[in-house]
């Protein structure tokens, strides 16, 4: 006999989903102030050119992508997926006391491919646990995901704003420190306070083996079916897939080149100070919540790929008059349009991907995390180069360029 649905808020009451929000807090709020961090750091503190940092952040995408398959597969065979996330939030706290510690750009650069590299596999895992719990404890999956991602969408609310405060209040050095201990803190909350929900699904119950069996079966021998033409995952794809998998993969190496650029932009270029920054970014996140909300509930009626084709338009018309902001209001009011097109760019490509691929979800959520990691590459390599040669202000009409080139490329298959 299944467990009782659970549905609403009701579910929080569950002490385990409590402390997977906690865990979940703790990681994202880590990360939300390594992350946007970096650019500065090692500008201020190393001494790195525009070009050694973009080198840095797309080496560090590299090792990501390599630690997303492996730790992916090995998860898997474990089962014991909690333990697999306590291991990694120790890599990304080990990455994060590389950065209190060191200050040569080589040795940086190896650590932090390495310590992050397998830290920044932790995020994928929360999603895969994430479901596997609401599947194992019969909450609606769709809902319990949704409201998991909101407490990493509230982490980037909190974190930028701590970070540079932190910085401008004691340095580098003490910030990096905090983001350490909040990563350990959820690497014990993973690894003791969350239920191993892999295994308990793996175990089926005496008394329903002789009862499925032939249907187990069937769904097995349709499984063996599907799966025996699609070993690659490009198999089957369809041109208007692929001419989204470019438009995602545009559209989120724009958003890895803002996220490079913006700190050194205001602190460089404007000249204002790096608490202004945390505010900045901690604005966006803020918008980009209910922004999500809302596009996510009427993406439905609206179409999916007109959606995705506004939050493109979006996107190249800010990147086009944020050069142009010299003042602290005009970059505040500008983050309105920036959330508005992340939150598109950052959840409905993933939906649309699986839409089209009902019989690969699984395939679907890779290709688009590659998409993503590849963003990553390709922003750090480009944000070096354009930063290097003509500034970072300059950055930003890259963005512009690369926004158009991803509306196009949905216009033209649209059409097609």
């Amino acid at each position: 006999m299944q467990p009782t649905r659970t549905a609403g808020l009701r579910i929080f009451m569950d002490g385990a989903v409590t402390r997977l929000a906690a865990a979940t807090a703790m990681i994202g709020v880590g990360g939300a102030m390594v992350v946007p961090t970096v650019s500065l750091f090692l500008s201020d503190a190393v001494g790195a050119t525009p070009i050694m940092i973009g080198a840095f952040v797309a080496g560090r995408a590299v090792a990501e992508i390599s630690a997303d398959l492996g730790v992916g597969v090995l998860s898997d065979r474990l089962g014991n997926r909690r333990l697999v996330l306590a291991v990694c939030s120790v890599f990304a706290a080990a990455g994060a006391l590389s950065y209190f510690t060191f200050r040569d750009y080589w040795l940086l650069l190896v650590l932090s491919a390495l310590f992050f590299g397998l830290g920044g596999t932790t995020f994928p895992q929360l999603y895969a646990y994430t479901r596997e719990f609401a599947e194992a404890k019969n909450h609606p999956v769709t809902f319990f995901n949704s409201a998991l991602r909101s407490v990493t969408s509230m982490a980037w609310i909190l974190g930028p704003p701590l970070a540079f405060g932190l910085i401008a209040a004691v340095g580098f050095r003490n910030m990096y420190a905090v983001a350490a201990v909040l990563y350990l803190g959820g690497a014990l909350i993973c690894f003791w306070g969350l239920p191993d929900v892999g295994r308990r699904r793996a175990r089926p119950e005496p008394g329903a083996v002789a009862e499925e069996a032939g249907a187990a079966g069937a769904v097995a021998t349709k499984v063996r079916a599907a799966a025996q033409p699609q070993g690659s995952p490009f198999a089957g794809l369809t041109p208007r897939v692929k001419a989204l998998l470019v438009t995602i993969v545009l559209l989120l190496t724009v958003n890895s080149m803002y996220s490079i650029t913006i700190a050194l932009f205001i602190t460089k270029d404007l000249g204002f100070d790096a608490g202004f920054t945390g505010l900045v970014l901690g604005l966006a996140s803020a918008i980009e919540i209910p922004a999500m909300m809302y596009i996510g509930a009427k993406a439905d009626r609206l179409g999916h790929w007109r959606v995705i084709m506004g939050a493109a338009l979006c996107a190249t018309l800010l990147f086009c008059v944020l050069p142009l902001a010299t003042t602290k209001i005009a970059v505040l009011l500008l983050q309105i349009p920036n959330a508005i097109w992340t939150a598109v760019a950052m959840s409905i490509p993933v939906t649309v991907l699986q839409d089209s691929m009902p019989d690969r979800p699984g395939v679907a959520s890779s290709l688009y995390s590659s998409a993503f990691k590849t963003g990553i590459f390709l922003g750090g390599i480009l944000t070096g180069l354009i930063a290097q040669w003509v500034g970072f202000t300059n950055v930003f009409w890259a963005c512009a360029a690369l926004s158009a080139l991803a509306l196009l490329s949905l216009f033209l298959r649209r059409k097609a």
